[in-house]
This record gives C-alpha cells, structure tokens and sequence, in this order.
C-alpha cells in the first residue's frame, strides 16, 4: 500500500495554465468545475484577476492536452503557461488595451450614429419636417429610417461578438456567465425588434401606415447596442484599472537591468543580463543597477535596497558582503562575483511569492465562489418571472403601462434590465483585486505574504510569540566573558570552538569568531553530536546548558557561583565539562535590536497578546523580556516544547509565531500564522506563511495593519457586491414602478461602474503606509 502511495505521488505534478474569455466570478467558478471533474485532477486553483489556473493533477491519468479540451468545451480558451519577460508582459498588456480600446472607439461612433437614426422621426417632427401620414414619403421615410438602424447595428454585433459566441457556448454547456447575460439581454432586445421590423413591412406592404407607426414605436435596436457598447466601456475601464493593481510588482522587475557589465581576462564587456552565468565577475558604477545576487570581490557601495526591503537608506557594502540584484548602487563602485542568476536571484523569488499569493484564493472569497454558482442562473429564472408576472399584470389591468408601448414591449424591458443590471463581476473582483493591491503593497514594505488565506488569519491574530536570538536581538553573538578553572582561558577556547566547528548555530560561530580572534589554531573534531536546545557533546568535551551536563553525570555544584553570575547580566552562558568535571565557561551576549522595543509597542497598542519564547535560561529570557516590556515569558524551551506552548495558547485565540531559526520550523508551521525574518534560514522561510525581509520586527505589527486594511478591503468589496445586487436587481424589476423605472441601457451603465467600483476601492490600498 505504500509503495504504491509513493508511485502514485512520483507522478502528481502541478501545472499552471493562462486561461482567456473569463468575464466574471461564474466563468471562473466554471472553469474549475470542469477541470475538477476529469478523472487524475487532484486540486485545481482559477484566478479570475491573474487570468490563469494552477492545477494539481496525476500524469499517469490525464496530460495537459485534456486539461485544455475540457477549458475549451466550457468556452473559454487555456493554454499551457508561458513565463515572459517584463517587456513581453508589458508589450502584450498594451496591446490587449489598445485592441480594446479601437473596438470600443469604432462601437461608440456607431452607436451615436444609431441613436441619431433611430431619433431621426423626433428630430423631424421638431423641426417641422416630418410627413405627415397622408403624404406620398412618408412610408419611404420611415423605411429609411428603421433599415438604418439595422444597417449601424450590424457592425456593433460584429465588433462585440465575442459576447454572444462564449455567452451562448456557456449557456449551452449549462454553465451560463456574465456573457451569457448581456449576450441574452441583447438578443432578446434585437430579435424583438427584428419582429417589429417585419411588422413594419407588412404594415407597408397592407398599406396601414398607422400600425407601422406603432410598431417603429416599440423598436429596441439601440437597447440591444447599448448593452453591448456600456458593458464593454466598464470592460475597457475595469482591465485599465485592475492592471495598475501589479504596478508594484511590475516596478520591482524594472529595477533589474537588461544589461551587464562583466570584467573579464582584465577586459569590461557588456552582455544581457539573461546571459550571466554563476561566478562571472560585474562591475557596478555609481548610479547603476545591480543585474544579480552576489558577493563583492573589490570596491564598495552605498546600495539603495529600499524597493526590495523597504528600508529608506543606502546600506555600505563592501568586500564579503553580498549584494542583491534589483538594488541600485547610489555612490562608490565596485566588481562583484555573481552567485544566483535568473530564477534563482532574490528579486525573482519575491515575486514569485508575491504572484502566488495574489493568485491564491481567500476563505472568504468561497462564499463569493458559492454564491456566483447558481447566481446567473437564478437572474435568469428571475429575468423570465419578471416577464410574466408584469404580462399578467398589463394584461389584467392591474398596472396601466406606457402610452404607444405594447405590453410586450413594456414587460420586455423590465425582464432585459433585470439581466444586464446584475454584477457577478463584483463578486468575482471582491476578493483577488484586493489581495494582488495588498501582497504588491506589503512587498514594497519587505513583507512578503506567501497567501491570501495569510491575510485573513493574520488581520485575527491575538497572540504574538517571538523567538529571542536573531529575532528580537541582532543575531552579532559575541564572546563576552572566558572563565577557565584552571586558569588556561586560550586553550578551552581553542578546545571548544575545535568542536564547535561544525555547527551552524549562532552561539558556535560566535565561539569559533573569538578563537580566530585570538588566533588559535583550531583541529575540526572528528566527533560531535548537536543536542537540539541543550548544546554539543564530542568525545572527551560536553558545551552546553545545566541540564545537558546534568544529564551527563556532570557535578555542577562549582559552577553555579559563575552561572549566577553572567546569567543576571543578560548573558547566554555555557558550561563546559571534560570528562566528567566541569571546567569552566563562556558567557556569550546579544544586543536588542533598536526596532524590538518599538515592535512590540506597537502590537500592544493594536491589542495583541506578547510573549518571548527562548532556549536560554530564565535569568536571560526574564532580562531581554523587562527591558521589552514583554510580561509573558517561556524560558529554556527545547524546539519541540515551542510547538507545544503554541497549541496551548491555540485553546485561548488565534497565534502568530516569530522566528529565524531551525529550532522555529516546527513551531512555525504550528502557528495560525508563521513569520518569519528574512534573514533567516531557508527552512524556516520555508516554513512561514509571512516573511520579514529586512529581518525587521516592527514589521511584525505593519503585517497585521496590511492584514487588516486588505481584510476589511475585501468585507467592503462583498458588501457592495451583495448590497447592489439586492437593491438594484428588484428596481430593475419595477418594484417600486412607477416611481422608479429603469431602461436596459441604464442597468448596463450601472453593471459596468460597480464593477469599476470594487477595482477603484481596492486601488485604495496603494496609499497604505505603516503606523510607525
């Protein structure tokens, strides 16, 4: 059974697709259905804002060519995605607008033309032109007029028939969308007039000019043109709007270079900066872009990396210390060794975090989903009742219509404002332009949030644990004090740090920094066990916390004096053991980060619950924990007793966790919300659902603020949403007539602007700014 789990898994893979024709939140919710319905498909995630969809699929059972017949057979178009450059990106974009916007341009002229034509008998009569019935041109007259109309309409179909072929082609796959509403709002509105049209005709040709009169009174062709013509206005409007909700990830690719300047074999040359290859050496001069990450090999700089981490001023790099490409070099010049090119570079794997949680789809948005299910379907049985019910009521005599309309014409009007009047849109855009505007606002912060879902349980949090070392303290171990009980403080040094070699922890870099220090030589130990929160054991030598060499049999009664000690001045302090006895310590101290006090100040003064989780002993926790004003302290917890005091505290709220470690993975991934700083190990990046990249904690509390901005964002969106359908879809039924009677034309004009509503309301969040 196993064996076969782990073949099956061998062969799932993920997949991303572009998806076009999606129009609204049902067209997305129908994309999903019939991909999730093919036998192999695993998951499958349609972002309506992205235009594509990421699916989860086992290629043993079905391929990429299925997954895009069965998008096809919906109605909309899929093809397997197609990463771009900027300029590609861009390029296309334009493109797609300015196609938009010709289409529009050539609708709106042939509109007005129609509507001077299918005014022409007013204007007439106004001026006193007009014939009157018993003149010989008045049959050729009216001819004219109305074969104009039909003539100025056609060009508008043709322009805008992408309408009817995916509304129809969705509505006879019973997945009907938006299209399908304006496609069957305005074919009802022609095809009626075509009837009226041949009725024309036969009154001519029966020579009966009086009902030809009547029946070029109730011809709707410039109804079934305007539909077309608003919907496509706040079409036009509503994409030129929700483009500019990438802005912020389209400026941090900007900052990259399309162009290198590499020095080689002591020659500069200049090369594409997709050309660079890992250990290729780049000169930067003043004022340039860095093309790549990497590390400086001679010179320095004053870099501006504020478009990637958010921090205002220049940071001095110099030999050793790396740079990231995407910065800018404002003064000073130096060469650089590149270690990470294209995929692989900082700025890419920030906005891959940042599409993917723009993508990504939040729980609320699932109510929006539910509801865009069955809600065009429902305008639609809503759109016939309303026909019915007001042809009972005209032909009844209970509701006296207007004067020249014809029953028909008159309850026809209601049932077409209803369908183009109602907004799925505004459901579908809620959510996701929101969180695209939110996930491109926190990047420019340094806050990347890796989800949507990360939004709406960050804007709840109600604890906030943090981790000590390298999180609320600056992470520059320095070896503060060496006590030797033999008085050989160099060769304990020299003795431990050989041990200590091997690990990765901060407290063993600071030890083996000091020994280089003092430049002893140290022999890497052949043996060495790392014990999770304790310390490191070798063969003759135990480093650790009391309870590590307690549980080595070691005899700490000498060395609770010197514990004591160190400990009360805030210092994490080591004991050491050879061979059984204790021989002495190293007391090791970290300075608070300037922004910890201010961090936790502020997520106080936003309401949240504080406490320090730490490895060290009480006295140094307790310590860092007074001067932060932190009251709630856990000290000395191993890793596994961090996940432990974080399901506890689940019982009493909502928990975000702040680390930097791999000691923090576990707790990371147990928190509702993990966070972690940026300058961190990859695993627990990997781990959180929110990472600091400046490895600032005040960004902490400017996470919650977005959180919460972005959260309420989205409320407000579905509210509009709901409050518009609910109110404007009975008016557009004449509820309320005759005090309030509302035209197709007007119901597409106010479809469109709700939708441009939500885009607008969203756009709101690019003036957020962190309550520092």
């Amino acid at each position: 059974m196993l064996s076969f789990f782990f073949l099956y898994n061998m062969h799932a893979m993920k997949k991303k697709f572009d998806v076009s024709g999606m129009m609204c939140a049902a067209c997305q919710t129908n994309v999903a259905k019939c991909v999730s319905k093919l036998d192999g498909v695993k998951d499958v995630n349609v972002s309506l804002l992205a235009a594509n969809m990421v699916v989860d699929f086992d290629d043993n059972l079905i391929n990429e060519d299925k997954i895009i017949e069965s998008v096809k057979s919906a109605g909309y178009e899929a093809s397997i995605h197609v990463d771009k450059s900027i300029q590609q990106i861009k390029e296309a974009r334009q493109k797609e607008l300015k196609g938009r916007l010709n289409r529009l341009i050539a609708s709106i002229c042939l509109l007005v033309v129609l509507m001077v034509f299918s005014m022409g008998a007013m204007l007439l009569m106004k001026f006193g032109s007009f014939p009157n019935m018993d003149d010989d041109n008045f049959s050729l007259i009216i001819a004219i007029e109305v074969t104009l109309q039909l003539v100025t309409l056609i060009p508008i179909v043709i322009i805008d028939f992408n309408y009817f072929t995916s509304g129809y082609k969705s509505l006879f796959k019973l997945h009907p969308n938006m299209n399908s509403l304006v496609a069957l709002g305005s074919s009802i509105s022609i095809a009626y007039s075509l009837y009226r049209y041949v009725l024309i005709w036969i009154a001519f040709a029966s020579n009966d000019k009086m009902s030809a009169m009547h029946a070029m009174d109730n011809l709707y062709f410039e109804s079934g043109a305007m539909i077309l013509v608003f919907v496509s206005i706040g079409k036009y409007f509503e994409k030129k709007a929700t483009n500019k909700t990438t802005e912020s990830i389209s400026k941090m690719l900007d900052l990259t270079p399309e162009t290198a300047l590499i020095y080689k074999e002591g020659e500069e040359k200049e090369v594409m900066t997709s050309e660079l290859s890992i250990d290729d050496e780049v000169i930067v001069k003043p004022g340039s872009s860095i093309p790549a990450d990497g590390v400086i090999v001679s010179g320095y700089g004053n870099v501006d990396e504020s478009s990637l981490t958010g921090e205002s001023l220049p940071v001095y790099k110099t030999i050793g210390d790396k740079v990231i490409g995407a910065s800018i070099n404002r003064t000073g010049s130096f060469r650089f060794r590149v270690s990470e090119v294209g995929s692989d570079t900082t700025i890419s794997k920030i906005v891959s975090l940042v599409e993917e949680a723009s993508e990504s789809k939040a729980p609320m948005a699932r109510l929006a989903d539910k509801i865009s299910s069955f809600f065009i379907p429902a305008v639609i049985g809503l759109s016939v009742l309303t026909f019915v019910i007001w042809i009972i009521l005209l032909n009844t005599g209970v509701v006296v219509g207007e004067e020249g309309v014809s029953n028909v014409s008159f309850a026809l009007r209601f049932a077409i404002t209803v369908m183009v009047i109602s907004c799925p849109c505004a459901l579908g855009l809620a959510t996701p332009v929101a969180i695209m505007v939110g996930t491109g606002k926190g990047a420019e912060n340094g806050i990347l949030i890796k989800s949507a879902e990360a939004f709406e349980r960050q804007a709840k949090v109600d604890y906030v644990l943090f981790d000590k070392t390298g999180t609320l303290t600056k992470g520059n171990m320095k070896v503060e004090e060496i006590v030797s009980l033999d008085g050989n403080e160099d060769e304990l040094l020299k003795d431990v740090a050989s041990i200590e070699l091997k690990s990765e922890h901060p407290l063993s870099l600071a030890i083996v920094e000091k020994a280089k220090e003092k430049g002893l030589v140290l022999n890497e130990a052949t043996d060495f066990t790392y014990v999770p929160g304790k310390g490191v054991i070798s063969s003759s030598y135990i480093v650790g916390n009391p309870s590590l060499l307690e549980e080595n049999g070691v005899d700490l009664t000498s060395s609770k004096e010197l514990y004591e000690r160190y400990s009360s001045k805030g210092l994490t302090t080591l004991l050491i053991a050879k061979d059984g006895s204790f021989k002495g310590v190293i007391a090791i101290g970290d300075e608070l980060k300037d922004t910890s006090f201010d961090a936790i100040k502020r997520l106080k003064e936003l309401g949240k619950k504080v406490a320090l989780v730490s490895g060290d002993n009480s006295k140094v926790a307790n310590e860092v924990a007074s001067k932060l004003e932190i009251e709630e302290v856990y000290s000395e917890v191993l890793p596994d007793k961090k996940e432990e005091i974080v399901k506890t505290l689940q019982t009493k709220g909502s928990v975000a966790f702040v680390g930097d470690g791999v000691n923090d993975a576990i707790a990371l991934t147990r928190a509702d919300v993990g966070i972690a700083i940026g300058a961190g190990t990859d695993i627990a990046i990997d781990s959180a659902d929110i990472v600091l990249v400046r490895s600032n904690p005040n960004d902490v509390a400017s996470s919650i603020e977005l959180s919460q901005k972005v959260v309420r964002n989205i409320k407000e969106n579905l509210l509009w949403a709901f409050l518009y359908n609910v109110i404007l879809i009975p008016l557009a039924a004449g509820v309320i007539y005759p005090y309030v009677t509302m035209k197709p034309m007007y119901g597409s004009i106010a479809m469109s602007l709700s939708s441009i509503f939500v885009v607008l309301n969203a756009l709101r969040l690019r003036l957020f700014k962190p309550n520092k």
